[in-house]
């Protein structure tokens, strides 16, 4: 004799519910205008299967199932969904917030349901919350990191540069450059300037802020007048002594 077969008391209430429940609100707008656009291809087709599923058991979809049944296990896309907050995973049970509200407005939902659907709609807003002040805080700190930054910038910054170079030609495209150019450079830069400015008193005989820096003319020797002097002695010396050995 065969006996007959027991289906769990939860199963029945799912078909039940199911054929009063045949389908759910979907809004096209919401789909285009809201967080599952910034997801992939493949995280908005497992959305569908999981509002499906979700729809199905009454709003009652462990994580875990969802990751074997809809996942194979792999969990970078349940993943995905979670980080842009199209669901909410809380206690072990995944949590689709619109459909939520679709089975609440449901009158023959039962009370236990009810319950446990506003208490996690609770935890969900507290942890919304939670998330949206320690956003918040994380922004106000990045922002105070940027202002102190900012406002320790490290020396020689361009406008010490642009300054003490004392020619003013250029500085839309100077900027840029400078801003390429490491600080060890900088700094080399400006001890070059001292020299650099001293045998240049005349800017119009110094060469375009620009030029100096695609050149990168502070690795250059200074050569000054009275160094060429001395050299111009030295060379005449030579010839001397070339053209009369015997002096």
């Amino acid at each position: 004799m065969r006996l007959p077969r027991i289906v769990p008391f939860f199963y029945l209430k799912i078909n039940q519910m199911a054929k009063e429940l045949p389908y759910f609100k979907f809004e096209p707008n919401q789909w285009e205008n809201g967080n599952i656009q910034m997801c992939s291809r493949e995280a908005k087709g497992l959305f569908i299967d999981l509002c499906s599923s979700y729809w199905s058991r009454l709003g009652e979809l462990p994580y875990a199932l969802a990751l074997q049944k809809h996942c194979n296990g792999i969990a970078s896309v349940l993943q995905e969904l979670i980080n842009n907050e199209i669901i909410i995973v809380l206690d072990g049970q995944i949590v689709i917030e619109f459909m939520d509200e679709q089975l609440n407005e449901f009158q023959e939902t039962s009370g236990k349901r009810r319950d446990a659907a506003n208490k996690r709609w609770k935890n969900a807003n507290a942890l919304q919350v939670q998330c949206k002040s320690n956003a918040i805080r994380e922004e106000k700190r990045r922002e105070e990191e940027i202002k102190k930054k900012n406002t320790a910038s490290l020396f020689p910054s361009f406008d010490d540069f642009w300054v003490k170079y004392d020619k003013q030609v250029g500085r839309k495209n100077c900027e840029p450059k400078w801003d390429k150019i490491k600080q060890n450079e900088k700094e080399a830069i400006m001890q070059h300037l001292d020299s650099y400015i001293l045998s240049t008193p005349d800017k119009a005989f110094r060469k375009n802020p620009l030029s100096y820096l695609n050149q990168e003319a502070w690795s250059n020797e200074i050569i000054t007048k009275n160094q060429m002097n001395n050299e111009q002695f030295t060379n005449i010396a030579k010839s001397i002594r070339e053209q009369y050995p015997n002096l």
